[in-house]
């Protein structure tokens, strides 16, 4: 759109346009600007600029820096629209603050030599550098530049600075006096974090400037700031920030100055033989030389004692991942492979496979290739914790995908190896999918559910189409629903089960009301019977989808129902009794649909007999993450058919779950007097073990036993009654990274990492003679999350490093006494833990010895407690203390 010969009323001065830039078209821009930067005219401002870094809890403390300088300013060629400034960076200094006695250096190397700018009507085109080496020194020029880039002309617009390429929005106070604000700032640059929410590091900024011009439209005054707290999601106010606050203002005219010559601005350069630059800042990264730099080869064999078995399930193992996770991205497959023959490491060979899988680079894969071996139990412990760790990683790499996959295309004879490595493609394949710019459509995510599917209708038995099945479940693609619904729908009841388990993991989003309609004919066995796990996990996703005042109506009429699987009723009831502890307006709507219906509103249906349970709890809160702790157990003839127990991370309203402990068994009524052969539905052969889901992995199951012969060897050799290791790793929670260009020229660096590292055992005792049975599961969880904030420059480096470690404990212990009626009493207790907080902030001078330092350490004592199930579980653990 070209307007020609108007003219309008700018605040108090009539501007002549020719061609305006409005900010709701890219109109060419005119002379809003009057005579600003009049050529052969040189002026000088004063220029301030003050860094500091504090923690988000206390911002009083901080520490940073002032660079002082004056700045010549002339315009050496130009016309009417396009200008030459020639910039001079004169008597800078730089001071550390805060302290009584301040370090003074003067940045003789700053003012070595002019550079120049393209200013064309307020935006700057492009910058002329001279040929320097110091990345530093050329960012402190850009940000000086960038001061001249600024409109007189209310609105949006689009700005490249060293802020990055930002929507920028102008608002004038007066004729003379604007405000600008900088939001949506992309800088190129690597940038990482994690998809679920709890994990992530949220970065509040503000970039703003204050600005006044003469009545010519020359700049006179700016002052601007950049401000970013960076926070790790799962903590209260847990993180860091930095302010950058400049001034630029003039403080006089000097006179004239010699213009340059040149029909063009090409040629006016080209006479100055400088080198054409942008204003996006380079990243200068922090400079160490021999003996100073860290290798993970050097790092390895530091914390090696941390890196043993008997640290794992505490804060040290986390640690120690996280330290080297850092290095160990940028190191060769040649130095793993040192790493790996070590003969004094190969005690560490188990947290070493953890360290790779979290790596996920190629070069860590090739190294680990070598170990994916099978033939012996030890060989195999070692390569499934490789794919263990590969399968919870947030930055999956398609060319490993790729590679396991052809591993898993020629079928490896270990079916245990087999099982784990499906497992992990599966797992990696829907992260993969989740990051930005993939998707399930994604060719490799395709491939792996291609693959899946094409081997889970090959098989014939049970055992297999579990295990396919169970990959499906990790991968989670919304392409599988159909295969999973007609499983669900018409397979054993094995694969029944494991096909709903899949179902229930997926997303709520998904379930329209063809969805809704098979669940519930599932649940209310409408067109035949269904397994009551099957049942209960149809029921837990109606659940999921928030009923309304019909639809809870229909659920809780089942109660009255003449089913005769007593136990689904107690576990609807449990689970409605869970949910309305945690929300209020749930529990008004069950109030009400109970209350208006006079036969269920009665002891005989809502005291409904049965052992199942369903509870939530809060198991931490601040100054602790928040996390609630879910437990549900199935029982079936008086003995546990499905239970498990979720620690889950909270974050607002999003859960993230970090670990789940599930437990399976069944044909173990024979062993029990239920004294209820209808409702006693198990008569399948015995069978006992365990389920792990690590940060929404599920991981090949762990079978106790399995035949009844098996069974009875176990209770008379003893074997189950001794703590026996179920499940041993350390694994990334948060993986974040990014980066905050401020406008001084300098990039800040974010970036946290969290690991939890978790000793999981368990030993089961059974008493035939005294009809009684006794287990533990013991949890010992080590968890550590370390962020950082850093400037890195050839004059300064800031650097600000927090951290928090926790050892949470969890025991779950049952007794069963089933010498006459079934008494079932549960514990769950949580340990005494100790929080430590620690926050460092430091300044160095580099090529100097300079060195500042402020350290801030806090300790929170975090009570154990007991949690409450219910009443029922009271009175029973009562009886049995008595007996």
């Amino acid at each position: 759109m070209n307007i020609t010969n108007i003219i309008i009323l700018h605040g108090f001065r009539y501007i002549n346009i020719s061609t305006v830039p409005l900010p709701f078209g890219f109109v060419s821009v005119s002379t809003a600007f009057g005579d600003a930067f009049q050529l052969g005219t040189e002026q000088t401002y004063s220029y301030w600029n003050e860094v500091r870094i504090g923690s988000a809890r206390n911002a009083s403390h901080t520490l940073g820096y002032i660079v002082k300088a004056k700045i010549n300013l002339g315009t050496v060629w130009g016309d009417d629209e396009h200008k030459l400034l020639r910039l001079q960076i004169v008597d800078p200094v730089m001071y550390t603050t805060p302290g009584n006695v301040k370090h003074v250096t003067t940045l003789t190397d700053v003012s070595a030599s002019s550079f120049y700018v393209h200013w064309n009507l307020g935006q700057i085109k492009k910058i002329f550098l001279s040929e320097e080496s110091d990345l530093s020194l050329s960012n402190f020029k850009k940000g000086i530049a960038a001061f001249f880039q600024y409109q007189l002309l209310d609105g949006k617009y689009s700005e490249e600075d060293p802020s990055g390429k930002c929507d920028v929005y102008y608002t004038s106070h007066s004729s003379t006096r604007y405000h600008k604000a900088k939001n949506s700032c992309q800088f190129p640059g690597d940038r990482h974090e994690r998809t679920e929410f709890p994990l992530r590091s949220l970065a509040r900024t503000v970039r703003s400037a204050d600005f006044t011009v003469s009545t010519e439209g020359t700049l006179e005054k700016v002052m601007a700031q950049d401000y970013v707290k960076y926070l790790v999601n799962a903590y209260d106010n847990f993180g860091a920030f930095v302010e950058s606050t400049s001034k630029l203002e003039i403080i006089g005219n000097s006179g004239k100055v010699d213009t340059v010559q040149g029909a063009t601005l090409e040629d006016a350069v080209g006479s100055l033989q400088l080198k054409e630059d942008n204003l996006l800042p380079v990243e200068v990264e922090k400079e160490c030389s021999g003996e100073n730099c860290d290798t993970l080869v050097k790092l390895v064999k530091e914390l090696k004692k941390d890196l043993t078995n008997e640290k794992i399930g505490k804060q040290q193992s986390s640690s120690a991942l996280i330290k080297l996770v850092q290095l160990g991205r940028e190191t060769s497959t040649e130095d793993f492979q040192r790493i790996l023959k070590a003969k004094t490491l190969q005690d560490q060979k188990g947290q070493l496979m953890d360290l790779l899988g979290a790596i996920q680079t190629p070069e860590a894969h090739e190294a680990a290739k070598s170990l994916l071996r099978y033939e012996s139990d030890e060989e195999l412990v070692v390569a499934e914790r490789y794919l263990q760790a590969l399968a919870v990683g947030a930055r999956p790499q398609e060319g490993v995908i790729a590679d396991l996959l052809e591993t898993a295309t020629n079928k490896p004879k270990n079916d245990k190896f087999y099982d784990s490595l499906l497992q992990t493609i599966a797992s990696m394949a829907h992260r993969f999918a989740r990051l930005p710019g993939h998707s399930y459509d994604s060719e490799i995510v395709e491939k792996v559910k291609d693959f899946l599917i094409e081997q889970l209708e090959r098989c014939g038995k049970d055992k297999c189409k579990d295990k396919f099945v169970r990959a499906l479940n990790n991968l989670k693609s919304p392409k599988t629903l159909e295969t999973l619904v007609k499983l669900a729908q018409e397979g054993s009841t094995k694969v029944s089960v494991a096909a709903m388990k899949a179902l229930r993991s997926f997303s709520v989003f998904l379930w329209n009301d063809d969805y809704k309609a098979i669940f519930e004919d599932i649940f209310f066995q409408v067109s035949k019977k269904y397994d009551s796990s099957a049942r209960a996990l149809a029921l837990d996703i109606l659940l999921d989808l928030k009923p309304d005042y019909e639809e809870l109506t229909h659920l809780v009429q089942h109660l009255k129902s003449d089913d005769k699987v007593y136990e689904v009723k107690q576990y609807l009831l449990q689970k409605l009794n869970m949910i309305a502890d945690r929300c209020p307006d749930f529990a008004e709507l069950l109030k009400r649909v109970i209350r208006e219906d006079p036969k269920l509103n009665n002891y005989h249906v809502i005291g409904a007999r049965g052992l199942s349970t369903a509870l939530t709890r809060t198991y931490s809160t601040v100054p602790s993450f928040n996390a609630s702790l879910e437990s549900l157990q199935e029982m079936s003839g008086g003995v546990l058919k499905r239970g498990l127990v979720d620690l889950g991370l909270e974050v607002g309203e999003e859960k993230f779950s970090m670990f789940t402990l599930g437990l399976f068994a069944g044909g173990l009524s024979s062993f029990v007097n239920s004294g209820d052969a209808e409702e006693n539905e198990d008569d399948s052969d015995s069978i006992a073990g365990m389920e792990l889901s690590v940060q929404g992995s599920v991981l090949r199951p762990l079978i106790f036993f399995d035949g009844k012969g098996e069974l009875m060897g176990h209770v008379w050799s003893g074997t189950a009654s001794e703590p026996t290791p179920a499940y041993q790793a350390t694994t990334l929670l948060q993986d974040n990274e990014e980066r905050f260009p401020l406008q001084n020229g300098i990039v800040v660096k974010l970036n946290t990492l969290g690991a939890i590292s978790i000793d999981l055992n368990g030993q089961v005792t059974l008493s035939i003679w005294g009809r009684n049975a006794h287990s533990k599961v013991e949890q010992n969880t080590g968890i550590a999350v370390s962020g950082s904030l850093s400037l890195e420059s050839s004059f300064i480096a800031l650097r600000l490093h927090f951290e928090v470690t926790q050892e949470p404990q969890l025991h779950l212990t049952s007794d069963l006494d089933f010498s006459g009626d079934n008494v079932l009493c549960m514990q769950l207790l949580q340990s005494n833990s100790i929080q430590n907080q620690r926050h460092q902030k430091t300044l160095t001078i580099p090529k100097t010895t300079y060195r500042k330092a402020q350290t801030t350490t806090i300790t929170h004592k975090i009570p154990g407690r007991t949690h409450a199930l219910n009443q029922k579980n009271n009175d029973m653990c009562n009886l049995i203390a008595k007996s």
